[in-house]
């Protein structure tokens, strides 16, 4: 019951999350956190079990920053991804009821992973995950092209959710979009910079009464 997407464009990763996190179709909470910063140079978003999710989000965060410290230097963003499908993988008679994208870059470039609940991993150049993805794929096809500026990449982000929204029951209320990129590292877009995405995607298509 959610909608996430990642794709790359050039050397820029770009994820895109809605905000609602449901029971069921009860709507539990309006402003749920569905991406994840790992590090300044990777992320993770999330799609099932949010207490699953959260715990391997701070099970991430912690290796990579006790590999960071005792080994001087970044782990590679596949690292990450294998260490990521093989602690679930360990888990799998037992799953952790979630499915995680891992997005990031490393000296080798840009990368995004997407890992499901019993290990299985697979690199992607685009790829969607929860309720809402079959639209929002269907918007990423039609318009994703590798040569997007990252203006361009972003609108195309949250235009994919925002479509999902209107069509899924379990996507909803909010539009997250972070891009991690050599030059800025991870940068989530603020409120503020997100106002002229919301009036121009979402807006329209509430209905007045």
């Amino acid at each position: 019951m959610t909608t996430t997407i990642g794709f790359i464009v050039g050397n820029v990763v770009v994820l895109a999350t809605d905000t609602r996190a449901t029971a069921g179709f009860f709507v539990a909470h309006r402003t749920a956190k569905k991406i994840h910063k790992i590090s300044d140079y990777i992320a993770m978003t999330i799609a099932g079990r949010v207490a699953d999710a959260q715990a391997l989000v701070d099970l991430m965060r912690a290796n990579v920053r006790h590999f960071e410290v005792t080994q001087g230097r970044r782990m590679q963003v596949r690292a990450l991804a294998t260490l990521l499908s093989t602690y679930m993988f360990y888990y799998r008679f037992f799953p952790y009821q979630t499915q995680l994208l891992v997005g990031g870059v490393d000296d080798s470039g840009p990368h995004l992973f997407n890992v499901d609940p019993l290990g299985g991993v697979t690199e992607e150049k685009v790829i969607s995950t929860g309720s809402g993805s079959p639209v929002a794929l269907g918007v990423l096809e039609a318009e994703y092209r590798e040569d997007l500026s990252i203006d361009e990449a972003v609108e195309l982000a949250y235009k994919a959710v925002a479509v999902a929204i209107r069509r899924d029951i379990g996507s909803g209320d909010s539009i997250d979009v972070a891009y991690i990129s050599p030059a800025t590292g991870y940068v989530e877009l603020s409120p503020a910079e997100k106002k002229a995405l919301f009036n121009k995607y979402v807006y329209p298509h509430i209905i007045q009464y």
